[in-house]
């Protein structure tokens, strides 16, 4: 069992067994729900970095960067168009 004191301020260390087992990095939030017992849950919150990839793309969604900016080109040069410019 992993033990950790809190300071003065409010503060501990999680200790690096349990850092590990829960993959906590630094600077990491962690989320805390208390539960009606008095015991509290606690999870390190996923950071925008880590959901980065974790959703499959539609296939065909993006088709590469030349063809992309080929497409915005057209696009743009079809709305000066339509507007006389």
């Amino acid at each position: 069992m992993a033990v950790s004191t809190l300071t003065d301020k409010g503060q501990t260390t999680v200790p690096l067994e349990v850092r590990k087992a829960l993959g906590i990095k630094p600077r990491q939030q962690l989320h805390w729900t208390l539960q009606e017992d008095g015991s509290a849950i606690v999870q390190p919150q996923a950071s925008a970095v880590d959901l980065f990839g974790s959703l499959p793309l539609p296939p065909g969604s993006f088709p590469g960067r030349k063809q992309e900016r080929e497409q915005t080109l057209k696009a743009v040069a079809k709305r000066a168009a339509t507007r006389g410019k």
